[in-house]
Parts: C-alpha cells; structure tokens; sequence
C-alpha cells in the first residue's frame, strides 16, 4: 500500500510539474474600429495616444503612467493639469489630421492609438515594428468599444468593468422614465446653424435626458441647415457644443428672436470647463446627467450633477474638482 501511495505521489508531482512547465500563452488578439485585425504577445506595458480621446481614456483607466507620447498642445487640456501633469512633458506626436512617425519611433511604446482618419499612417509605422490601433468612437457604441479595446491592449480590462459598472449605476439612479412630455432641444454646433443628429454622440445624450431633437436630420456629423428650418422648428431648448458660440451669441443673433427657447432664456452651453462633456470621454455620463438637471429640474438636480461630478473625478481621475473646474 505505501509503494501504491508512493507512487502515486511522484506521478501527482510529475504531472505537477509538467503543468508548472507549461507557458502561459498571453497573445491576445483585437479587431480594431478600421476593421484590422492586430496581434500582441501580451497586454502593452506602453502605449502613445494620437489624439485627446484615447489620452483621456486612458487617464481616466489610470493607464497614464505608460504613456510614452501624446497629442499636440496638451496645455489646451485643463483635465490634464488637474489628473496627470506629468504627461505635458511627454513627446507631441501628432493630431487628428497628422502624426510624427520619427517622434513616435523614439517614443518607444508598445502600441499606437490613432484616430482612423489617420489610417494612412499604419504601414509606415509597422515598417517600424510599432504596432498600431485605430479608432472611432464617434457614437456611443463606438465609444464602448474603443474603451473595451483600450483596456484589453493595456491589460486593465478590471478597470473598464468598473468604469462601465459606474457609468450604468449612475445614470440608472435617476428616474427619467417618469417624464411625460419630452421636450425639444436644438444642438448647436461651432455655428449657429451648424446641428447635431440623433446619430451623434449629442443625440444619445438627448436620448437619455428624455428629450427629442428638433431637427430631424440623418447623419453622423454635423449636419448644415439654413434659418428658415430653425425657426420652423422652434426648440424649446437650445444646447451648445462646449469651446463654441456663446450662450449670448447665439441669443444675440437678431435671425433668432422669435424662437421660444430665446425668449424663455433657455439657451445653454455645455460644460465643464475640465473637458466637454458632450464628446465621447468617460466623462459624457455628466454630460447626460447635466443635459437632464437643465430639462427636468424636479427629478436631477443641478446639486445632484454637482456631486456626482466631484465623485466622478475623485474615482476615477485622482483629483477633487472645485466648483469654477464643473462650471455648471
């Protein structure tokens, strides 16, 4: 019996051993938003961000350490300053409209996020063994998806969860389903008559606030419309894309005096003076919650959009906002 027993334990301890002896396969395998398919041999220990969104992203993933490269004119980004001040000091690679390959080479990250209108980049950049990552998360399934493949190439797929878990508690916490009549909203964009569609990440917003977009427009980009269509429409509110026209540039304007929301003083620019909240970010959850403080008071409260802001930024940004940061 003990011989039995004896070697039964050296065959338990080979066995052991021979699984111990195993590699770990850490490849993994993503799709990106071109549709390319991109191979690692393991999670990116560091990555350079072409452009805001995906630098964001990825501070708000707490990702930021492993940055080895960003955007042009970071300085122009106070949430920056405020969560992650040592990036102002990284290599400026590039924008939405150009990239730096040299820069990005002695940059040295593992990987390269690049906005798809920068696909023209790719080969360039794998002739140099950079592998690269394209996305557009223009939309709020795009956006979803761009912050998953973030946080699978990085490795800190938890913090997605997390964030994804926040974002779905937080805007699930106020009863907007009790609103009985829907307001209409026109969404501003860089000009007057310059309107975002339902397509857009601005229409998922209004969506959410329980609103309808007065502009009945198709599309993913903004989209042109001339005087007679908005005065037609006649909003009840008016939003404007944050870094925009102003509040009182656009009630100024004499074509728009006859609109309601101009005459009622319901015309707003959205905030916050840390970033847009109406732009695919981690941050846009606030930018809902605000969208819904501003047309229906008595079920968010601007109080309410104040605190979960600061509660926001503390957990997943590192920093406590002050009041002039939210601009409310």
């Amino acid at each position: 019996m003990k011989k039995l027993l004896s070697a039964g334990l050296c065959l338990s301890m080979f066995l052991l051993a021979g699984c111990q002896g195993q590699p770990q396969d850490t490849t993994l395998t993503i799709t990106d938003q071109a549709g390319r398919e991109v191979t690692f041999e393991e999670p990116c220990q560091t990555a350079a961000s072409g452009y805001y969104i995906t630098t964001t992203i990825m501070i708000g993933l707490q990702q930021q350490d492993k940055l080895t490269g960003i955007e042009m004119k970071p300085e122009t980004r106070p949430i920056y300053a405020k969560a992650a001040e040592e990036i102002l000091d990284l290599p400026q690679l590039g924008n939405k409209k150009m990239f730096n390959v040299e820069e990005c080479a002695k940059a040295d990250p593992d990987v390269v996020f690049l906005p798809v209108s920068l696909e023209s980049y790719v080969e360039e950049l794998e002739a140099l063994d950079i592998p690269v990552v394209l996305l557009e998360p223009e939309t709020a399934d795009d956006f979803e998806e761009a912050v998953e493949i973030i946080g699978k190439v990085m490795g800190c797929e938890d913090k997605v969860d997390e964030y994804k878990q926040y974002e779905e508690d937080l805007l699930e916490k106020y009863e907007l389903d009790e609103v009985e009549e829907e307001p209409t909203v026109y969404f501003a964009g860089s000009d007057l008559l310059t309107c975002a569609t339902d397509d857009m990440y601005q229409g998922e917003i209004l969506s959410y606030a329980q609103a309808d977009n007065a502009i009945d427009a198709e599309g993913s980009s903004w989209v042109n419309i001339d005087i007679e269509t908005l005065l037609a429409a006649n909003p009840d509110y008016v939003f404007i894309e944050a870094g925009s026209l102003s509040a009182d540039d656009f009630k100024n304007d004499a074509r728009v005096q006859e609109l309601q929301a101009v005459q009622n003083d319901h015309v707003y620019v959205f905030p916050s003076t840390l970033e847009t909240w109406d732009t695919p970010s981690l941050s846009s959850c606030l930018g809902k919650l605000w969208a819904a403080s501003i047309l229906h008071p008595e079920l968010v409260s601007m109080d309410d959009v104040e605190a979960e802001s600061v509660a926001f930024y503390e957990q997943f940004y590192g920093f406590t906002p002050e009041a002039q940061d939210l601009a409310l």
